[in-house]
């Protein structure tokens, strides 16, 4: 059984890098041990008197075994199509890059990820490969967050 390492977050509390990572590297614990797919969902209140209040869902999902490739231009391209009626406005959106434990040197490290289009029903990213870059295969975790 997977050791997992997230921990309570509660209404107001600050979510820093840490407990983020922690939380994506328990599902992907959980994700080795099921076939099925597990959606990171976090909403955040508070604010005094409400005059500040924020109130945001974290969405993500994760798009793996993509094969960058800087013979290609872009190296890379994929797009996360958002389930239907999620968002009202276009939202904000960044995507981050797992290798998945696999042991890659540093040519094929060299990648760039750059959003290129964000609209209420999709998000799409490409990978641009720096110069002396090797073919890789990573996965990619997408976030969304309400604008």
């Amino acid at each position: 059984m997977a050791t997992l390492r997230s921990t309570n977050v509660n209404s107001g509390d600050p979510v820093t890098y840490d407990i983020i990572n922690n939380i994506i590297s328990d599902l992907n614990e959980l994700n080795k041990t099921t076939a099925a797919k597990f959606n990171l969902n976090l909403t955040q209140t508070g604010g005094k008197d409400g005059k500040d209040a924020e109130s945001k869902s974290v969405y993500s999902t994760v798009i793996g075994g993509v094969t960058v490739n800087p013979k290609k231009t872009p190296s890379a391209s994929k797009t996360w199509k958002f389930p239907d009626k999620l968002f009202s406005s276009a939202p904000r959106c960044w995507v981050q890059v797992n290798t998945n434990g696999a042991a890659l040197d540093e040519a094929q490290l060299r990648m760039h990820v750059v959003v290129t289009s964000i609209s209420t029903t999709q998000m799409t990213f490409e990978v641009r490969s720096g110069s002396g870059a090797a073919t890789a295969k990573v996965d990619f975790h997408c976030f969304a967050v309400e604008a």
